[in-house]
């Protein structure tokens, strides 16, 4: 089936706007559509007829990951899991769930893994192969996405407006039917392990979400430089909001206590990089905000040494706490310190050790505060968490019990 997009750009250029676009204009709309319909078909044929990764490695289980995600959450839990398993002497390959071989691929695995597919008559074929087979089947997920009630806790109507709502319980729906094609789930955090248990009644294991080698050797010489203290006439503190539109809520929570930061700090600037509506916060704070494009996961270590303090605000419902501590990890591996809402998924900070902690907004105040006026106390912080991050968050670290995990559950079904 065609995608729909492929034929979209055509309605920018149907009779009614010809009379308002000059030839070259019209020329010029043209061929930029015309690129991205032919950008399009190309990702939909190399979906269908490339294989993203061949088998590696030579130990068992041999994992066969099945994902059509792209960008942070691809790269955690699959890349980083299959680092995972190369490291534990086990054997991966990936493929989309429309890729052309798969169900011949699924012959020759231990286990299929699915990582967050949409449920497609394809991926329904792959499943039945490996029931059939007697192949472990295992739902992998990161988020809380099987769960209509998500409309409400990501603010869904607010940011999408009511006629979005029935294409995304669509989406959850089909999420939740994937789910139910498994023998077993992996979560990334324990409290979104608990959520599974209550709505199921297959077996779920956590793998947290770990950092791979490639990430580690990118920030070394990003942490060398962060970790020399210099003389700033100006503190930047940092909000990482990433690719969806879904964060002004959560900074919310902290907007009364960053505009005390800002009114006590004015050589001090807020620097938010990704998706983020400024006119979401007060006329008299954004005079001191800057909003910088979302960058991707190669470019973000860049981005995160580039600020003095890092901050992760969560509202306090069941999808945030659901949440991964990437944003700790990631900040932590180039020595920037983390402030973080008191609530599950930071909850491995060690509070005014390796990060801060903070449950209300006295405690925002008082932990950006501390860090602010202490470039000493920065740069210690920020050495902790790094260590902290390399001795309990790297795959190398994970391997082990990640391949037990799934060497377990294979004998299981066996």
């Amino acid at each position: 089936m065609i995608d729909s997009r492929l034929i979209r750009f055509s309605s920018d250029i149907s009779p009614r706007h010809l009379i308002t676009l000059s030839p070259l204009q019209f020329s010029h709309r043209l061929l930029r559509r015309s690129h991205t319909a032919l950008r399009l078909l190309r990702a939909k044929l190399r979906t269908r007829f490339v294989l993203r990764q061949r088998w590696q490695g030579h130990g068992t289980p041999r994992v066969l990951f099945v994902s059509d995600t792209e960008g942070a959450t691809h790269h955690y839990r699959v890349h980083n899991q299959i680092e995972q398993l190369l490291i534990a002497g086990c054997s991966a390959a990936i493929c989309h769930p429309q890729y052309v071989a798969a169900a011949r691929l699924v012959r020759t695995c231990d286990i299929l893994l699915l990582y967050r597919p949409d449920d497609t008559p394809q991926l329904r074929a792959i499943v039945e192969q490996a029931h059939t087979r007697g192949i472990l089947v295992i739902y992998d997920t990161d988020d809380l996405t099987w769960d209509e009630r998500i409309i409400e806790y990501a603010a869904l109507e607010r940011y999408h407006g009511i006629q979005s709502l029935p294409g995304f319980r669509n989406r959850i729906q089909r999420e939740r039917a994937v789910l139910s094609l498994a023998d077993v789930c992996i979560t990334s955090t324990e409290y979104l392990a608990d959520l599974v248990r209550a709505d199921t009644t297959i077996p779920v294991y956590v793998n947290q979400n770990a950092i791979d080698e490639q990430s580690l050797r990118l920030t070394q010489p990003l942490f060398h430089d962060h970790s020399q203290i210099k003389d700033m006439a100006q503190l930047t503190i940092g909000y990482f909001s990433g690719w969806a539109q879904a964060h002004e809520i959560d900074f919310a929570i902290i907007t009364s206590a960053i505009q005390h930061v800002l009114a006590d700090l004015p050589h001090a600037r807020l620097r938010v990089v990704g998706h983020f509506d400024i006119g979401w916060l007060p006329p008299e704070l954004q005079s001191q905000v800057d909003v910088a494009p979302f960058v991707p996961y190669e470019k973000l270590f860049e981005a995160i040494a580039a600020t003095d303090i890092n901050i992760a605000p969560l509202v306090d419902n069941p999808h945030r706490r659901s949440k991964s501590a990437v944003k700790f990890l990631e900040a932590a591996l180039v020595g920037v310190p983390t402030v973080a809402a008191d609530l599950e998924p930071y909850r491995m900070i060690r509070h005014g050790e390796t990060g801060y902690l903070a449950a209300n907004a006295n405690d925002w105040y008082a932990g950006i505060m501390a860090l602010a006026s202490d470039a000493q106390l920065r740069q210690r912080i920020g050495q902790a968490a790094r260590i902290q991050v390399l001795a309990e968050h790297t795959t190398a670290v994970r391997a082990a019990g990640y391949a037990a995990i799934l060497q377990a559950t294979a004998k299981r079904k066996a």
